[in-house]
């Protein structure tokens, strides 16, 4: 009975020590790299990062054939405008809210291989705004704060990626 008695009770704060951790480490992740960047490169504008090497951490495990830019928005102020050229190589454009989820993408595969060689515009709003409210390709953030995170192809020749990146931008509308 006594073997029981604590038996119990250690389970259940194992249970709800595990649930609590894995509701809270995303988000506070989150707020490290949201704090962090928006530090570093400013918020609501685009951060190219240098190719990733061995030593290269601002992206968890980095993949050596991507080149990555950031966009560290704050829709407090207004709805955000993302312009970015889509090159023929891989290449996407991911929406994360501060719990980590991913709320919208576009790449440049199968069904979307019509954006190659298009500049791409869309608009970033709260989700207190209203999309119809706005023209063309309008993305509806359910935070005020977030990251967009753009990736191109580096393998080979990759001028054309970043070239793609470095053309793009990311600021008030």
């Amino acid at each position: 009975m006594s073997l029981l008695k604590w038996c119990i009770p250690i389970v259940l704060c194992a249970w709800l020590g595990q649930y609590l951790l894995a509701m809270w480490v995303p988000s506070l992740i989150m707020e490290v790299l949201y704090y962090q960047a928006g530090k570093q490169n400013g918020y609501n504008q685009l951060f190219i990062s240098p190719i990733p090497d061995a030593t290269a951490r601002n992206v968890v495990r980095p993949s050596p054939d991507l080149l990555y830019a950031i966009c560290v928005y704050d829709l407090s102020e207004g709805p955000i405008a993302i312009e970015a050229l889509v090159p023929a190589r891989y290449w996407s454009m991911q929406f994360y809210q501060m719990n980590t989820d991913n709320f919208a993408a576009i790449t440049n595969q199968r069904d979307e291989q019509a954006l190659v060689d298009s500049v791409l515009q869309v608009t970033l709003i709260g989700s207190a705004d209203s999309a119809e409210a706005y023209e063309g390709e309008v993305i509806q953030s359910p935070s005020d704060r977030g990251v967009m995170l753009l990736r191109a192809s580096a393998i080979g020749d990759y001028s054309e990626s970043l070239e793609a990146l470095e053309s793009s931008r990311c600021g008030q509308a």
